[in-house]
């Protein structure tokens, strides 16, 4: 487990960094574009372009992200009123299915970036070569699927039940997740 963990390390510095640079280089060339256009009248044609790339960037590696954080959309109303062996069977099932899923779409996004570059597409305004920016999302989908297979073998290996490899499935009731019967009755004063 410790050569997984260090596997997992590696992503996540490199998740963050490039989700955080991100964010705010968009953000910066958003701003300085507003300022530019209604001050001096002149728009940064290569702002919206940049923003562009940056939107792929943050949403293929943001999927991997929300993948290592358990933050992903999960339809749980059967997997909540089961028991723990049948709750730890649906989870070897969705983390094993969606990495299978996530491999493929994988392959399938890695032939679509091999196509753009022999046809030597490249962006109207930078001129950048397209399959530069869309190899993204081949590497943003594996390392999504990379997540949900580290999940899978972590619940191989772990008797509790994981969502991610650093997140366990836990969920409050909704009456211990307000308080008891005290949280009720507040909400019911509140009506009142």
């Amino acid at each position: 487990m410790d050569f997984l963990e260090k596997i997992n390390k590696g992503i996540k510095i490199i998740e963050e960094f490039v989700l955080s640079f991100g964010i705010l280089t968009m953000a910066a060339l958003t701003i300085i574009n507003v300022i530019s256009r209604n001050f001096f009248n002149y728009g940064l044609s290569f702002a919206s372009e940049i923003n562009e790339f940056l939107i792929i960037f943050v949403t293929f590696l943001g999927t991997s992200y929300a993948a290592r954080n358990g933050r992903h959309i999960r339809m749980s109303a059967l997997y909540d009123i089961a028991n723990d062996k049948i709750k730890k069977g649906l989870t070897y099932l969705m983390t094993s299915g969606t990495a299978l899923i996530m491999y493929y779409m994988t392959y399938l996004s890695t032939i679509y970036v091999l196509q753009v570059f022999q046809y030597k597409r490249m962006s109207p305004v930078l001129r950048v070569p397209l399959y530069l920016i869309w190899m993204w999302v081949p590497i943003g989908l594996l390392m999504t699927a990379i997540h949900y297979t580290l999940a899978f073998i972590k619940n191989v290996y772990e008797e509790d039940v994981w969502i991610s490899f650093e997140e366990k499935s836990e969920y409050e009731d909704l009456e211990t997740a307000m308080g008891g019967n005290d949280g009720l009755k507040v909400s019911e004063d509140i009506n009142s």
